[in-house]
């Protein structure tokens, strides 16, 4: 009997040492705090989606060419005009400048005597650039997140200036007539016109609001319209922190101007898949 009694507390000994030592192992194997899994990025989503939707609605259109015009739009001007000077410089260093313009009117400013003559021909501007818009250096970093994002997408962008500049070269061009060229490097080089152009804004966050109009350049079909600030879609509640009344959540930041650019281009990509269905 004692046998028996010594030999079942030696096994409740080793029973509950084997426990123990499992007990220990598990506690060394235990983070000594829990983590909270990941939140999920909402605007990272929401995005990935845009551009997923976008790369298949665009693949079923056969990847149509789009050129970007950057606070650019295409004119109604439908060729250059020029205009033919003259001045003369009189003898007493006074000068008379007359203009000769396209439909025969001429002006004329000052008068006296001839001592020289110079003449010659000032083409008129009219190529679409828009003269507001943002700083050199922010409107670069709009431009890059707006082509990133459609790049991202999928999409063929072609350049403006390379397409014009290649299209002169061809036979039979009138290189003295812009406007002349730039519809023919249009209709040969490229499919949709992509018109981004910029107005301020004093509620924006890059302080302009943009436009952006899409449009098949064969057809002159509006596929698309779209006037945004560019402010991308929140990415959730921001973290408890201490503020002075107690805790608050904390302010998102404001975007930046390539983020701003990245955010019209995922409207665009949008508002695109929603016409080709």
């Amino acid at each position: 009997m004692g046998k028996r009694a010594g030999f079942a507390g030696a096994i409740a000994a080793m029973l509950v040492a084997g426990s123990a030592a499992v007990a220990q192992q598990y506690r060394d194997d235990l983070p000594e705090v829990l983590r909270a899994p990941p939140r999920g990025n909402a605007a990272a989503q929401s995005e990935a989606a845009t551009a997923s939707a976008f790369r298949s609605a665009y693949a079923r259109r056969k990847s149509p060419r789009m050129v970007v015009f950057w606070n650019r739009q295409l004119t109604d001007s439908l060729s250059t005009t020029y205009e033919q000077w003259s001045r003369f410089t009189l003898a007493d260093g006074r000068v008379v400048d007359k203009t000769y313009y396209d439909d025969g009117s001429t002006t004329v400013a000052g008068r006296g005597v001839e001592a020289e003559l110079r003449s010659g021909r000032t083409a008129t501007a009219a190529d679409g650039a828009r003269m507001e818009g943002l700083p050199e250096r922010a409107d670069w970093k709009a431009a890059q997140g707006f082509n990133r994002t459609m790049l991202a997408g999928g999409a063929r962008l072609i350049d403006r200036t390379l397409i014009m500049r290649s299209t002169a070269l061809g036979k039979g061009v009138n290189r003295g007539d812009a406007q002349s060229v730039e519809m023919s490097a249009l209709i040969g080089k490229a499919d949709l016109l992509v018109e981004v152009l910029q107005t301020p804004d004093g509620g924006a966050p890059s302080g302009y609001t943009f436009r952006v109009d899409v449009k098949d350049i064969r057809s002159g079909t509006l596929l698309a319209t779209v006037v945004t600030q560019g402010v991308p879609p929140s990415g959730g509640p921001g973290r408890w922190v201490a503020g002075p009344n107690g805790y608050q959540r904390e302010r998102p930041l404001p975007p930046g101007v390539e983020q701003v650019g990245a955010r019209v281009a995922a409207e665009v990509m949008q508002a695109l898949v929603a016409n080709w269905g």
